[in-house]
């Protein structure tokens, strides 16, 4: 957990989401999910963060400008579109800036030209430049100005037991922010109780499916599995690997054969302990990134932006 933290605070940039708001007719799923997969390069080409169901997003409407046949064989579709992409506060309505400017498509189909022309749209250029950095600049001073309301709220969410929330509320701090070094700090801290949380809740569990058959078997199988779930820095370790050695002495002298011993068993286990530990390093970041995901998807007031 103290790697993760660390790796956070080495690399916690602005967060953005893409979000394609109005397309010309032509364009399928997949073409939409190649649009929003473009504009993810766009933020993370621009040094921010590309993210779920944020305040602030970068967002795109395209307009077909012209459709035409080639006029050597084989025949071959043009598609020409225009592309606006604005940034801004998708909660209220704030546009800080837009740009515009044409891609274009061949294909021998309509669809094929659509695709390439949606592969087309740049990564960066000026025009995209110039719009990130006013963007950032807005989106800093909004931190400076409200880091301190975000971190009372992921307080209050801690209080909850909500701690999920709250670490999605502060990771969206970012570095630059004269606030990150609270964020982050609170952060360790909400996220030290979530573990301590989760992991008694995991330890409570074992213990039920234990005490309900304690003899080797499916139920001995499922709570040692659970009790390789619970980290290491949590409270109830200890208690857990008291429980996890009691589990395995039962077993040993109830079985002929000496069940703590057993080669797939004890791979099993290296196996969940190595995936244990993998998973911690990167616990923090996801945590934040999963709540995000997960919420309900965001309105977003973007009507007068174009």
């Amino acid at each position: 957990m103290a790697v993760a933290l660390m790796c956070f605070a080495a690399q916690a940039q602005i967060m953005m989401t893409p979000y394609v708001d109005a397309t010309v007719g032509g364009l399928n799923e997949n073409n939409i999910q190649l649009v929003e997969n473009r504009l993810r390069s766009i933020i993370s080409a621009a040094g921010m963060e590309s993210s779920y169901n944020t305040r602030f997003i970068l967002a795109t409407r395209i307009n077909l400008l012209d459709r035409e046949f080639t006029s050597s064989a084989p025949v071959r579709m043009i598609q020409k579109l225009q592309v606006t992409l604005a940034i801004g506060d998708g909660e209220s309505g704030i546009c800080f800036g837009s740009t515009t400017f044409e891609v274009k498509g061949i294909g021998e189909t309509e669809e094929q030209a659509m695709l390439q022309a949606c592969k087309s749209i740049p990564k960066t250029n000026n025009q995209i430049r110039d719009l990130v950095a006013t963007a950032k600049t807005r989106i800093l001073s909004y931190y400076e100005e409200n880091a301190s309301a975000i971190i009372a709220h992921a307080k209050s969410l801690e209080q909850q037991q909500q701690y999920e929330a709250a670490l999605n509320e502060l990771a969206a701090i970012p570095q630059e922010c004269s606030q990150y070094r609270t964020a982050v700090a609170m952060m360790s801290k909400i996220a030290k109780s979530n573990i301590n949380h989760d992991s008694a809740q995991t330890l409570a569990e074992a213990q039920a499916v234990w005490s309900a058959d304690p003899n080797p078997g499916p139920s001995a199988d499922m709570a040692m599995a659970l009790l390789s779930q619970i980290n290491t820095d949590a409270k109830c370790y200890p208690q857990a690997q008291a429980l996890l050695k009691k589990i395995e002495a039962r077993c040993k002298a109830v079985t002929d054969r000496q069940y703590a011993d057993d080669v797939a068993y004890r791979n099993a286990k290296l196996k969940a302990e190595t995936t244990l530990e993998k998973a911690r390093i990167k616990a923090v970041r996801d945590v934040a990134v999963a709540y995000a995901k997960k919420r309900p998807r965001v309105v977003y007031h973007v009507h007068t932006w174009w």
